[in-house]
């Protein structure tokens, strides 16, 4: 499968589909002027953006659902930057739109969530954000959700993937358990792990045959124990690595660009945990942490900054 543009859209890297999408359309701006339709068909292909068409208001559109959908804070620079190669083209629409899509485009760069830097998700249970690689070259960022599913067929959502590569959650699940037993933490009301189902805020498989998804056990593992143990996941938290039928570690691949990622698009990312000990290939920024872990254990702990766990 080509990588087109649009599926940044369904990986969740919404700042890198706006770059993709602006650059492109660079100088369509100035064929758009001569085009009585706004057509900028010269320069871009609307199937790879998953426009509905080829005009500016559909390019504006797009842009607005993108803009709507970055999760977090973005840094000044990034705004305005954005700002600048937006209004480019807002000002080639006719006079009566310019208002209204000023209106929604630098409004949403100046809200309370992409402009305000100390905007983080609120803690939720069950879940976490994960980091994961297409085709060594594309890296992206998706929340990993537990469920306690009684009857599997109630859960259909069309914006999910089931995780059904039963090693990772079997050995997630298993670890779990295992380190309750060794810590003897005591859950009242311990769901049957047959019931447990982790689930993945996207609906793009064919994008998943390409990642190595063994790099999702430990957000699963994490997932499944905030779960059980009714404790909410920080917002601030991003996880990638597996684990293996024993509960030991496997180590992560590809840290430069799943870190990268975290830099263009989840500034409210400040902690990421993984397995092993990669190297990372460039300076960290001090209000970000890295933390290499060797065990489950460990991870709960960093998560829920408790003492170290077995």
């Amino acid at each position: 499968m080509n990588f087109i543009p649009k599926y940044h859209l369904e990986i969740g890297n919404y700042v890198k589909y706006l770059d993709e999408i602006l650059h492109k359309c660079n100088k369509g701006i100035d064929y758009c002027k001569l085009c009585p339709n706004e057509l900028i068909c010269a320069e871009l292909e609307k199937d790879d953006f998953g426009l509905i068409g080829h005009t500016l208001s559909d390019i504006l559109t797009a842009i607005h659902y993108a803009l709507d959908k970055i999760p977090g804070y973005l840094d000044i620079s990034k705004r305005s930057e954005l700002k600048s190669d937006i209004q480019r083209y807002i000002q080639e629409t006719s006079a009566n739109e310019r208002e209204m899509w000023e209106n929604k485009l630098i409004h949403e760069l100046l809200d309370n969530k992409l402009a305000n830097p100390s905007f983080k998700p609120p803690p939720k249970i069950g879940e976490i954000r994960t980091l994961l690689t297409y085709d060594s070259t594309i890296s992206f960022s998706l929340p990993v959700t537990c469920l306690i599913i009684k009857n599997k067929d109630i859960f259909t959502r069309s914006d999910t993937t089931e995780i059904s590569h039963e090693a990772i959650t079997l050995n997630s699940f298993h670890a779990v358990n295992q380190c309750l037993r060794e810590n003897h933490i005591n859950v009242a009301t311990h769901p049957a792990r047959d019931q447990a189902r982790c689930y993945l805020e996207m609906n793009t498989p064919e994008i998943l045959h390409k990642c190595n998804l063994n790099d999702l056990g430990l957000a699963a593992a994490l997932c499944y124990y905030s779960l059980i143990t009714q404790s909410p996941v920080p917002g601030n938290i991003a996880v990638t690595g597996g684990l293996d039928n024993l509960g030991k570690i496997l180590p992560a691949d590809f840290l430069d660009s799943k870190t990268e990622t975290i830099f263009r698009e989840l500034h409210f990312i400040d902690t990421i945990i993984t397995t092993g000990n990669p190297s990372l290939h460039f300076p960290l920024p001090k209000d970000k942490n890295i933390f290499h872990v060797n065990g489950l254990g460990q991870a709960i702990s960093i998560v829920y900054k408790k003492g170290y766990l077995g």
